[in-house]
């Protein structure tokens, strides 16, 4: 922006780092000094280490934070990539606003013993685990 080039910024987070200070200042910092280049991707699978991000330190109402600071903020389906390439439309953006989009997924979506499950947040399946994972992604 400084610069006056045309580039795009993307960043990924988990809905468990905005549980930080440091990014809520960051969500502040943004709008203020219209960082309309700047695009926010954070993926909201409500498990956050050992527990739902609800039990750990509720965001709700998440949206509504972020359009009170200022950002433009789109909330889809986390497994569309149509939706997700249709809010990051950067023609879309004709403000001087950031975008923060809520992809709302399910973690381990499509593995009937993975979805939903905390275990699965922080390790990943060996073995059969593994396979078994592999064959039910593949019926689909």
């Amino acid at each position: 922006k400084i610069d006056k080039k045309d580039h795009r910024v993307f960043v990924l987070m988990s809905d468990g780092e905005c549980d930080e200070g440091s990014n809520w200042e960051a969500f502040l910092f943004a709008p203020h000094h219209k960082l309309s280049n700047l695009n926010v991707i954070i993926d909201y699978n409500n498990l956050q280490s050992i527990k739902s991000v609800d039990e750990t330190l509720s965001l709700q109402p998440f949206a509504d934070k972020l359009e009170a600071f200022g950002w433009v903020v789109h909330e889809v389906d986390g497994h569309d990539h149509v939706a997700l390439i249709s809010a990051l439309d950067g023609q879309n953006n004709t403000s001087d606003r950031p975008i923060c989009v809520i992809a709302k997924t399910t973690k381990g979506k499509g593995v009937s013993f993975m979805e939903n499950n905390v275990l699965w947040h922080y390790r990943s399946p060996q073995g059969d685990e593994y396979a078994n994972a592999i064959k039910e992604l593949e019926s689909q």
